[in-house]
């Protein structure tokens, strides 16, 4: 027994409205007015205005961030005279941009996530490139940076009443931070100091002898309220190396120390760094290389 066999109506599209319209260049013209108006329509709209609109909720703690002018290019977002400053603004940024580049991570775009976003800046002298991304309220990323001159941070050069910083900074930091509260987040990382310097300095109202070292290296944790570090070490006027914790405070000059630490000079040390570690206090008959403890903040330590 054969089934009876359903014939479907063909479908026929008839384009012969286009030409009624103006053919192939009208279409052309309406798709070159349409992409002239979404061109347009991105640069002209006011995107400043909904950034700053957005930092206001989240400007509600200690820390504020702001910025002097935003503008669209081609690249992205391009954020001029970005800071991170602690309110009232009465310290130094604790971080500063001559420029920051933002845009959409194009891999996590196709992935359907528009709240990664590749970051690039020119601060402090050197670079920095990294990686947010704040899908789902959470806040987590890489960021790296080279090159830092360290005489351009001000937070570090406001510890010295006069005197010179040299040196250029390098490192790279992981975090990771989850809900509303950024503080809560925690990160690891590790930084290196190459030909770290300090000449003609004092420091509230004492003089600090000329020190130079070849290279200074750091591992750290960073949990909520304060930052471990696992190792950091020097070589140059003194060779050092140890551990312990830093609780950062406002202003940065009361961080509070905690650290444990080997200091010992060497052959190239001058004479007057080495009468400053001698006054050092050890216990009697120990060794140069007997581990010391600091404690204190960072503008007036305590060595024991």
């Amino acid at each position: 027994m054969r089934l009876p066999r359903l014939r479907l109506p063909r479908l026929r599209l008839s384009f012969e409205w286009i030409g009624a319209l103006g053919g192939r260049t009208m279409l052309l013209y309406v798709g070159y007015t349409l992409t002239l108006f979404v061109i347009c329509l991105l640069f002209t709209f006011p995107h400043e205005l909904l950034v700053r609109r957005a930092l206001s909720g989240v400007n509600r703690g200690p820390v504020e961030i702001d910025f002097k002018s935003l503008n669209l290019t081609y690249s992205g977002y391009e954020i001029t005279g970005a800071r991170v400053a602690a309110v009232p603004d009465d310290q130094p940024p604790y971080v500063e941009c001559s420029r920051l580049w933002v845009r959409p991570s194009l891999t996590a775009l196709l992935r359907g996530n528009p709240y990664d976003l590749l970051l690039y800046a020119d601060m402090y002298g050197g670079q920095a490139r990294g990686e947010v991304d704040v899908a789902g309220g959470g806040l987590n990323g890489w960021v790296q940076w080279h090159d830092f001159e360290l005489n351009r941070y001000r937070p570090v050069t406001a510890l010295l009443d006069e005197g010179k910083l040299g040196g250029k900074v390098s490192g790279q930091l992981t975090f990771e931070a989850r809900g509303n509260n950024p503080a809560a987040g925690q990160g690891t990382g590790d930084l290196s100091i190459d030909g770290a310097s300090i000449s003609a300095a004092k420091v509230n109202g004492f003089t600090v002898p000329d020190l130079k070292l070849r290279q200074a290296r750091a591992k750290f944790q960073v949990r909520p309220g304060h930052v471990e570090l696992q190792e950091f070490q020097t070589a140059g006027d003194i060779n050092a190396q140890g551990s312990g914790q830093i609780t950062p405070r406002d202003p940065i000059q009361e961080s509070v120390l905690n650290l444990r630490a080997t200091v010992v000079t060497g052959l190239e040390t001058p004479d007057a760094i080495k009468a400053l570690v001698a006054l050092i206090p050890r216990p009697a008959g120990s060794k140069p290389d007997t581990p010391i403890t600091i404690t204190g903040t960072l503008s007036a330590p305590r060595v024991r």
